[in-house]
């Protein structure tokens, strides 16, 4: 199952696969995501004052303003970044930049979100 959704000028495309035919993919414009532990429907939307998420590899939750800003990230720019949202509010994906650490893939996982922002 596949399908794709245009947001600001940029195209994603997403599908699910079993754990059995996953492939781990290290490129930041792909998020692969622990399917069972999304709450649907997602939502791809701008950045807010005061958003937090907790970027893949810490242990505590980070402003995405402070994300930003650790990476050097223009005003300009953030406004083109799509954050993807779950539909309890959690952010799950800075598009091209980083999954939460909470839906990252683990041994316990049996189905793979994929999101792929083409580029």
């Amino acid at each position: 199952m596949s399908s794709s959704c245009i947001w600001n000028k940029q195209k994603f495309e997403c599908k699910i696969v079993p754990i059995s035919q996953f492939e781990l993919s290290k490129a930041e414009n792909i998020a692969q995501l622990d399917y069972d532990l999304l709450s649907f429907p997602l939502k791809l939307r701008s950045w807010k004052n005061g958003d937090y998420f907790q970027p893949l590899g810490l242990k505590q939750k980070k402003k995405l303003s402070d994300f930003f800003v650790d990476r050097k990230i223009s005003l300009n720019h953030k406004k083109d970044i799509g954050v993807l949202e779950n539909s309890n509010g959690d952010i799950v994906w800075l598009a091209g930049l980083r999954v939460d650490e909470r839906y990252k893939i683990s041994p316990n996982t049996k189905k793979v979100f994929i999101l792929e922002q083409l580029i």
